[in-house]
Parts: C-alpha cells; sequence; structure tokens
C-alpha cells in the first residue's frame, strides 16, 4: 500500500511531547490508532506521525481527523450511555487479561531454552494483547484530551443553571470527582499501613532519622519484609515503559522522607477516605440541588469514572512493559544487537529477524538517533536522515515563548502563588521543594511524591483522564491541565500565580 492521507491538506497537530517513551511502546498504540478502533468505535484516525529523538517522542494527528473522531465517540457516549459503561468495563478486563499473559508467560520464565519461533510468539501474544486494550483503552483519551468535546457538553449542561463560568468551573469539578479509590489511592493506602506499623515500634521509627543506606539494619525482620514486598509490589512504577525499575532503596528514602516531615500516618490514612466521602456527599447534594435528570447523572458519572480506569489500565501497561522487556532483551541478544535497538524494530521486522534471521542492523542503529514513523491503515513507514527531519519539520507548530498568561481546564480547584520546578522524569523530583509549583508536560505514578510537595501542579496536557487531575483532586491541590505550552514557556525559579478556579496561570 501506499500513502493517502500525508498530503491531504489536513495539518498536523502536536497531540503528546513524552520523554522517556521510545518506538516500542509508541508503535504499540500508533498502529492501533490507524487500523483497529474501527472494531470499536467504528472508525479509525486516518494518519499518526511519531518523531523520536533518541529516547523522547512527539505524536501528531490531523487536526480535522482528531476532531472528527473525537466527536464519533463521544457521539456514541451520548446517544446510549451505555457504550460509555462498556468502554470502562472493557479497559478494566483487557488490563487484567494482559497483566495475566505477560505474569505467566513471560514474567521469570526461562526464556533461553524457548526456540526463536516461541520468543516471536511470545511477543506477537503479547502485542496482540496489548492493541486489543488500545481498541477500548483509548476512547476515554479521545473524548477530551485533545478538544475538550466531554468537558464541554458537561459544563454546556451547568452553564444553563449556573449564574457565572466559576460557578460552572466549581459544580464542573465536584461533580465529575470519582466516588471511588484510584490504583493510586490504594497504593498510597498501603505505604500508609506500613507506616503505621513503624510508628507503633520507637526502635524503627527512630531508623528512619539515619541515612537511608543504614535504614534497612536496624529495622525489625517484620517491617523490614512489609517495605520490600511493598518495592517489589511497585518497582515496576520506576521502569515506566523503557527505563530502571525502582530498588528498594528508594521506597526506604520515601518513609524517611515522610517521617522528616513529622506526618501522622494514621490522620493520612483516614483523610483518604474522608476525602473520598466528602466529595461523595457534596456530589449527591450538588446533583439534587441542580435537578439533574437520570440521563445527565449518567453522563457525568461516565467521565467520572474514566479518570478511574484510566488508571487502572496505565498501571496495568507499566507492569507489563515491564515484563516484556524480558523478551525484548531475550530477542537483543539472540540478534546480537542492544535492546533500544530491538525496540526500534518494525514488529514484521521483528518476525523476520527471529524466523529468518534478517536484520538491518545500520538502520536501527539510525533509528535510535533519530527518526519518524508514520502510520495509516494497513501501511507503516520509518525514516531516517534528511527524510525524517523534513518530515518532521513540516509538523512543527511554532510557539510564542513570550506570553505570560496560560490558559487551561481547572482540574483541581484553588489559588496558589510559587516558584517555578519543571518535572519531566523522576530525576527532576529532586528540585522540588514545598510550596512549589510543579510544571509538566504530564505527570505519571513515577513523580508523585514530588506532587505531593506541590502548592499547585499545571501540565500541558490534560482531559478526562488525566493523571494530574486525578492526584491533585486527591490531595486537594490546585491544578490547571492542558496549558499546551507551559514546559516551552516557564522555566525553573519563574514566580507564577495558578488561578484553578478560572484556569489561568500568569507568570509574576
Amino acid at each position: 500500500m501506499e500513502r493517502q492521507f500525508l498530503n491531504d491538506g489536513d495539518k498536523w497537530m502536536l497531540a503528546e511531547d513524552i520523554p522517556n517513551l521510545d518506538f516500542f511502546f509508541a508503535q504499540i498504540w500508533m498502529r492501533a490508532f490507524a487500523n483497529d478502533m474501527e472494531r470499536s468505535v467504528g472508525r479509525n484516525y486516518r494518519k499518526v506521525l511519531g518523531v523520536f529523538s533518541g529516547l523522547d517522542m512527539k505524536f501528531y494527528y490531523g487536526k480535522k481527523d482528531c476532531l472528527e473522531f473525537t466527536r464519533n465517540v463521544l457521539k456514541k457516549i451520548a446517544d446510549d450511555p451505555r457504550f460509555g459503561k462498556k468502554i470502562n468495563e472493557n479497559i478494566v478486563r483487557l488490563s487484567d487479561a494482559m497483566v495475566a499473559y505477560t505474569e505467566s508467560r513471560i514474567y521469570r520464565q526461562d526464556l533461553k531454552s524457548r526456540s526463536n519461533v516461541d520468543i516471536w510468539l511470545l511477543m506477537k501474544g503479547f502485542l496482540e494483547r496489548h492493541t486489543e486494550l488500545y481498541e477500548w483503552g483509548w476512547l476515554s483519551n479521545a473524548t477530551d484530551m485533545f478538544y475538550p468535546e466531554y468537558t464541554e457538553l458537561l459544563k454546556n449542561y451547568l452553564r444553563k443553571k449556573a449564574k457565572s463560568e466559576e460557578e460552572v468551573n466549581t459544580w464542573f469539578v465536584s461533580l465529575t470527582t470519582p466516588e471511588e479509590e484510584s490504583v493510586e489511592n490504594k497504593q498510597t493506602k498501603e505505604f500508609l499501613q506500613i507506616a503505621m506499623q513503624i510508628e507503633k515500634d520507637k526502635q524503627a521509627k527512630e531508623m528512619f532519622t539515619k541515612p537511608v543506606d543504614q535504614i534497612r539494619i536496624g529495622l525489625p525482620p517484620a517491617i523490614r519484609k512489609s517495605i520490600e514486598d511493598y518495592a517489589e509490589k511497585y518497582k515496576h512504577l520506576g521502569f515506566m515503559y523503557y527505563g530502571i525499575p525502582f530498588h528498594v532503596e528508594h521506597y526506604y528514602a520515601e518513609f524517611s522522607e515522610f517521617f522528616k516531615q513529622g506526618k501522622d500516618p494514621h490522620q493520612a490514612f483516614e483523610e483518604i477516605d474522608d476525602v473520598i466521602e466528602e466529595h461523595r456527599e457534596k456530589k449527591e447534594e450538588l446533583e439534587k440541588q441542580l435537578g439533574f435528570d437520570e440521563y445527565h447523572k449518567k453522563l457525568f458519572a461516565i467521565y467520572a469514572q474514566f479518570m478511574i480506569t484510566k488508571w487502572y489500565r496505565r498501571y496495568a501497561q507499566i507492569k507489563a512493559m515491564y515484563h516484556a522487556d524480558a523478551v525484548l532483551q531475550e530477542m537483543a541478544d539472540r540478534l546480537e544487537i542492544s535492546n533500544q535497538e530491538a525496540r526500534c524494530m518494525l514488529f514484521e521486522e521483528m518476525e523476520a529477524a527471529l524466523l529468518k534471521g534478517k536484520v538491518d542492523r545500520y538502520a536501527l542503529r539510525e533509528r535510535t538517533r533519530f527518526c519518524t514513523l508514520y502510520v495509516e491503515k494497513g501501511f507503516s513507514e520509518v525514516l531516517v536522515g534528511e527524510a525524517a527531519r523534513k518530515l518532521a519539520e513540516s509538523a512543527e507548530e511554532k510557539i510564542d515563548k513570550q506570553v505570560r498568561e496560560l490558559r487551561g481546564q481547572c482540574a483541581s480547584l484553588g489559588y496558589a502563588k510559587g516558584a517555578v520546578k519543571i518535572v519531566l522524569e523522576p530525576k527532576d523530583m529532586a528540585k522540588m521543594n514545598p510550596g512549589d509549583i510543579l510544571v509538566a508536560i504530564a505527570t505519571n505514578p513515577d513523580v508523585v511524591p514530588a506532587m505531593k510537595k506541590a502548592a499547585a501542579i499545571v501540565t500541558e496536557q490534560g482531559g478526562v483522564t488525566c493523571h494530574a487531575a486525578i492526584v491533585s483532586r486527591e490531595l486537594g491541590i490546585p491544578c490547571v491541565i492542558g496549558t499546551k505550552v507551559a514546559t516551552k514557556v516557564l522555566k525553573d525559579g519563574d514566580l507564577v500565580e495558578v488561578d484553578a478556579i478560572k484556569g489561568i496561570v500568569r507568570k509574576l
């Protein structure tokens, strides 16, 4: 097949700018977007472009195409809210299926004794399950992440009842806050239960005043086991999609930081349930006050549930990607290439390499430096060198870096003023001080410790399922999402005010 839509007049829009995300993972969803979404929602994206510079990625949609896809998904939900419920159910089901596959078939298995055919079939099985997850798992993102169509649908309903836009935003946050725990809240509770265990033992608590490398030595065996079991359960969060799992010392440091701040684990644990109950009561009261009909109750409930299932999916993906790395490494060893080079292969190239011994090592080395991946239905093309740079440049949009006011969506209400700290990856967390304004392209589970120090959070990306929206509401701090350019126009140390009632971020 040949390219049909590359020069169709539909200009590129930057969908996401993602540090530390590689070709292998991106290829899964890029190909799903162009080939497989029709199975769930009756339509694919016409074209998708990925630009890879080392381990950083930007991906693009056609502007009109993306809007049409968004409206198509939202219409299906608005016409029949049961479709929204089906999306959420399938996200959980398919997330569980993917993790079950990688845990039982790949993780800690003796891959070296398996044939090349077996290795390919293991990889193929993972790719099929991950692709099927995207057929449903992406739909919640699609309704609001790039064009706030779902948000506007719900806000337009509220505007008929409100006296001001500030009132609309206030009601909207209350009515779309989930009534159940996120996977992140559940992890926090596990952390706090261990902290309570430490709190009861004076000798153990005293150890957390010492340097991190000395803590483990003086801990009672039961507490040490609790921490190390917790570290084993969540170490993959450091891996994300391509990285280094969190070592147990990372979690000893987290407990040390918790106690140094003088926090009470019992109180913190109770506050989680209190906040959820408070949100639930406020939501029920508002629904009665505003005279909600059953149809709109369902639309708001689906929106709120998207926030829960998106992060259920994300946690599952991180774990499954961590497991799948063993197959990639085994494949790389057999082909005598690096792990990163193996991750730059198209899926059909992986099959040909394992089954027929065909490997273009020069092309793979070039891809690790800089390349583009263009995808349409039934067509995938990788470019390197000058051809890749020209295609990448054709998609870039110029940014006005002199702008002093940014606008976005209100994810969590409030107002804050402070110094900007740009956090793009876990190593950036060290510069965060309590009261700083955390500014990110987007947040992920591996930077939550920094989020807990922030007076407010500002992100470039956003939408219904945004991690920053979920965590900021759970933490009760202001958050503005979807500013599009925050990390490009702000820098460390800039003094800003965050008005998360109006959705405005201003340089001071």
